[in-house]
């Protein structure tokens, strides 16, 4: 195969996704995986004690001629293997110093390996294929064990880090959240030397523990107390276990000819601001949106004197927004697969799709669709999210129900906001930019909710202990009062 590399090297660890990864990478023509070739126990897969004609002796001896037969073997495609912080270190070594060696970094919330790592030892189930074969167990948090394995975790990835760093090499990274990101995997593809994509990933792997870290430890108010002793975060903070998200400065919009940036928490959310800002606009284009970071940076080079603002909103209010818009109703913007895997695997009881593609009050309350019904089901999406954004669903942490503080610490990437400003006063802090920077003041244009049930006529004290639980960093970072 043609490119810069002549084989690859998954650097992860067990329970960050790997089998994922070798299902989904294997779907390119163009390329192979053969498992974890030097695990100390077997080569490539369980049960296996040669590869390519090398036995495991001889690979004790020379391993990098494990390598050399793989390579030369496989010369239809670019072969790559598995290889984890307590496989042979030897192996580690060469890889990253082979500049022919493509590396990819897969890393997954240690908390979250560490727990499914524990309920794999427990059930001896290490993948599953078939969702009615799962085998549940609740583990115990081992903190003193926890910390030896964070202190073994960030050893490994700080060895690869200075490795490349100094040989001035870079890899691939991936999260645990990526691995269902089809659009990551042609990334990736293309960082291998390949140019065909992909149209869809597999689906023969499974989360095995979609659940919750609540549902699967036994003393989880213990290990929440605990954690905190490792000052992960701040010695009081809410331990944060959602995925660091990307800069997106796709979403951002920005005036042509007046110096404002709107930085909403997702694409296309809160048009009106994004309006607003364009009625400002004074005939020279439109305003600029879908901008990569190169056009973004260029954007605030030529505009020094600027305001950028971000609109933050009650935790409650942007979840039931994604709830309606991406799960109920069952236009362009709904996700089927989740709003299937909802109602199979969190009790979530949704009218037929037909019902809901231009949904009708009368005609719901007719279907026997209820207000307490449409209540029910979005206490059923906060329970999905509470895994969700723990990393413990096969879904994506997608930007319209992702917490605002990991979205503005993605921002944060890019360039701060200089104002934020909580959705009830939006119209006063539009005012106030508009004094500030000398522009003439022009009406918000708020667009009605096209709810067939308004929150308020759904909401109820569980479903803010709920959200509370779900958003518990975002409630803490800004001050959020009850919704209710």
């Amino acid at each position: 195969m043609a490119g810069p590399f002549k084989y690859f090297v998954l650097l992860a660890n067990m329970r960050t996704g790997s089998n994922l990864f070798e299902q989904n990478i294997q779907l390119f023509d163009g390329f192979s995986c053969h498992g974890e070739l030097f695990n100390p126990h077997f080569i490539g897969f369980p049960n296996t004690t040669t590869a390519f004609g090398v036995t495991m002796t001889e690979r004790e001896l020379k391993p990098q001629k494990l390598i050399n037969r793989m390579v030369a073997k496989e010369n239809d495609t670019l072969p790559g293997f598995r290889l984890f912080s307590d496989h042979d270190p030897r192996v580690l070594e060469h890889c990253l110093n082979d500049p022919q060696c493509a590396k990819i970094v897969l890393t997954r919330n240690p908390l979250d390996s560490f727990v499914s790592h524990a309920i794999a030892k427990a059930t001896d189930q290490w993948k599953l294929t078939d969702v009615s074969k799962r085998k549940l167990a609740k583990v115990r948090f081992d903190f003193l064990e926890f910390k030896s394995y964070l202190t073994r975790l960030q050893t490994y990835l700080t060895q690869i880090r200075h490795s490349l760093q100094k040989s001035g090499q870079t890899a691939f990274y991936l999260g645990y959240d990526d691995l269902n990101d089809v659009e990551i995997f042609n990334g990736l593809a293309r960082f291998l030397g390949e140019e065909v994509e992909l149209k869809q990933l597999g689906d023969k792997i499974v989360r095995q523990n979609p659940e919750g870290l609540e549902e699967k430890v036994e003393n989880y108010a213990e290990m929440v107390e605990q954690l905190r002793q490792l000052d992960l975060l701040n010695t009081d903070a809410v331990p944060v276990l959602e995925p660091v998200r990307n800069p997106g400065s796709k979403n951002f919009v920005a005036g042509n000819d007046v110096p404002l940036l709107f930085m909403p928490m997702a694409r296309d959310e809160l048009p009106e601001v994004a309006n607003w800002l364009a009625s400002h606009q004074s005939g020279s284009g439109a305003v600029m949106g879908e901008m990569n970071q190169k056009q973004l940076n260029t954007w605030l080079s030529d505009t020094p004197v600027r305001r950028s603002f971000t609109v933050i909103r009650h935790p409650l209010e942007r979840a039931y927004e994604a709830f309606y818009n991406h799960i109920f109703c069952s236009g362009d913007k709904m996700f089927p697969w989740i709003r299937t895997a909802l109602e199979n695997h969190y009790g979530v009881d949704l009218p037929d799709k037909r019902t809901t593609l231009e949904p009708n009050r009368t005609v719901l309350e007719n279907s026997g669709y209820s207000a307490e019904a449409h209540g029910r089901a979005f206490l059923g999406f906060l329970d999905f999210l509470k895994g969700n954004l723990q990393g413990q669903t096969r879904a994506r942490v997608d930007q319209s129900w992702a917490s605002q503080n990991s979205i503005l610490q993605g921002y944060g990437r890019l360039t701060f906001p200089d104002v934020l400003i909580r959705y009830e006063n939006l119209e006063e802090e539009l005012q106030r930019i508009e004094s500030d920077m000398g522009l003439d003041p022009k009406p918000l244009q708020k667009a009605a909710a096209p709810y067939c049930y308004d929150l308020g006529e759904i909401y109820t004290v569980e479903m803010e202990k709920r959200a509370r639980d779900v958003y518990a960093r975002d409630y803490q970072m800004f001050g959020f009062s009850d919704w209710g």
